[in-house]
């Protein structure tokens, strides 16, 4: 069996809300229940999993031909192949999950009751997660865009959700700028102190106006667009359904469908939309599932 886990120790679907990636220390390894040495085997980087991370699961020694599918509190997840004889799924697990022992099976694609010869459901925990709460207090025509938040998000939220099978990062994600972090992943807001606003599902970078604003990873460019509340948002697909997204930025260096590399500038650091100061809000999805930025920084996936 080979080894893929470069460096990776570094470091509401109300029924069953997913759940995220506590950094693992220890590799589980459950083999099929076959004495050959070609039986496949299914590698998970965790069995116990937090709110807002990134669960990785591998299928090695199997058929190059078989097409597999990871099937997980009531979602699929396609694999993609990382190797000869190896493939790979990427779940994200919801901030707000439900605590829980679910079932992660593996399955053909495309025959939703196919099981794979020799690779039994394994159980993963989503684990509890306590969330700081953090008010925001905006000024009247800050909070006049607030509405707007709603369908602007519905349509970053269809963007996120595109699969494309290449993989087009390479090793650990960069932040987009060098500025220092002013509001971490995971907390739950209020807009001056009584208006829900929901998970901060990125990290806040504060940067003078003007700064330049890298891709975090190569990509392509699936989305520009100049928001009321998000102001203007930037879109990278990486390719097997990771995405990368920058807010409030000041203006644009890159147009739909060019492909970046890693590092390259794709902007500048503003204040749009619903901002207070200059500083860029940057996230991470995984299957439309916005996840730690810090994992993607720490580990390679």
């Amino acid at each position: 069996m080979k080894n893929f886990w470069n460096g990776f120790g570094q470091g509401r679907h109300l029924a069953c809300r997913q759940a995220g990636l506590a950094t693992p220390t220890i590799l589980f390894f459950f083999l099929a229940a076959s004495a050959s040495s070609a039986a496949p085997q299914l590698i998970l980087s965790t069995t116990t999993i937090n709110p807002g991370s990134t669960l990785r699961v591998e299928v090695d020694d199997i058929s190059p031909g078989e097409k597999l599918k990871a099937v997980f509190c009531g979602k699929s997840y396609a694999f993609f192949p990382v190797g000869p004889n190896a493939q790979r799924a990427l779940i994200g697990i919801k901030l707000g999950s439900t605590p829980g022992t679910f079932p992660l099976k593996t399955r053909r694609a495309g025959a939703p009751n196919a099981e794979v010869p020799g690779l039994a459901p394994i159980n993963v925990t989503v684990a509890s997660r306590t969330y700081t709460i953090e008010n925001i207090n905006l000024p009247p025509a800050k909070n006049k865009l607030v509405p707007a938040e709603g369908k602007e998000s519905a349509l970053i939220h269809k963007t996120s959700r595109i699969l494309s099978t290449h993989q087009q990062w390479e090793g650990a994600f960069m932040p987009p700028v060098p500025g220092v972090e002013i509001a971490p992943f995971g907390l739950q807001r209020l807009h001056n102190g009584t208006e829900a606003a929901g998970f901060h599902n990125g990290i806040d970078l504060r940067a003078p106006a003007g700064t330049p604003v890298a891709a975090a990873n190569a990509g392509v460019i699936v989305m520009t667009h100049a928001f009321k509340a998000h102001g203007r948002t930037l879109m990278i697909n990486h390719g097997q359904g990771v995405m990368t997204i920058y807010l409030h930025m000041q203006s644009f260096a890159v147009k739909p469908g060019q492909t970046v590399t890693k590092g390259q500038t794709v902007g500048k650091v503003g204040s749009s939309g619903v901002s207070t100061g200059a500083h860029i809000h940057w996230q991470v999805f995984v299957h439309g599932v916005p996840v730690d930025p810090k994992e993607w920084q720490e580990t390679e996936f």
